[in-house]
């Protein structure tokens, strides 16, 4: 009998390992406890024809069965590369930042653009207080593009007078990570076996961590959390 080459043992003993393909499913959803704060009605002063007379704030958006949307939820000790898009859009549309929460990986261009015909600017800055960018659209239309270069929650904000509009964009390093959608549901696919900490981040709620075992296959997880302590 011939002796196996090494890189012939190697093939045979990837294709034998019964964990190589073995891939985990995480489907969730987020819940919210309590009271949800009363959104914060804001009187627009400047632009009014494209902005409006009022503008509504909320802190939390629910959906059906008090499912929490726009919470960012990302798995820690998993390595690979992550799988998302490497390409966000952020737009302004009647004076408001579109999408209000996004989750890109670090090194996506964040594409930045305005459905106004008035001057808004997106002004984001890291948890620290530090500024990521300060890009101004001054056209309708016009593109502006920026690299994500750092991992970290940006808050952004317009300078421009318009001082109700808000959004953030969480940058992550972490392979897999999703964004819940109206009704607090996720997906997370293509997770190998193994412990996590999974992470969920709401803007209004905060951080919320528990450690979680992926199997092969297709499991399920729900969070309820509670409003953040005054």
């Amino acid at each position: 009998m011939k002796h196996l080459t090494t890189g012939a043992f190697v093939l045979v003993f990837l294709i034998s390992s019964p964990y190589l393909f073995a891939q985990g499913v995480l489907k969730g959803r987020i819940l919210f406890k309590g009271v949800p704060p009363a959104a914060e009605q804001v009187e627009v002063k400047s632009d009014t024809p494209v902005c409006g007379q009022k503008k509504e704030v909320k802190k939390l958006i629910l959906g059906t069965e008090q499912g929490v949307a726009n919470a960012v939820i990302t798995l820690s000790g998993a390595g690979g590369v992550p799988a998302g898009p490497k390409e966000g859009m952020l737009d302004q549309v009647h004076c408001e930042f579109v999408p209000h929460v996004q989750v890109l990986p670090v090194g996506a261009a964040l594409k930045l653009t305005s459905s106004d015909v008035v001057l808004h600017n997106a002004h984001g800055f890291y948890e620290d207080g530090s500024t990521a960018f300060n890009l101004a659209v001054p056209i309708v239309g016009m593109e502006v593009s920026q690299k994500l270069k750092q991992a970290g929650v940006i808050k952004l904000r317009c300078d421009a007078g318009h001082t109700w509009m808000s959004a953030y964009i969480v940058v992550t390093e972490k392979p897999y990570y999703a964004l819940t959608d109206a009704n607090g549901h996720f997906t997370l696919e293509g997770i190998p076996p193994g412990t996590y900490e999974m992470e969920v981040w709401h803007e209004w709620l905060g951080k919320h961590r528990e450690s979680l075992t992926i199997k092969e296959g297709e499991q399920t997880v729900s969070v309820t959390l509670e409003p953040p302590p005054v």
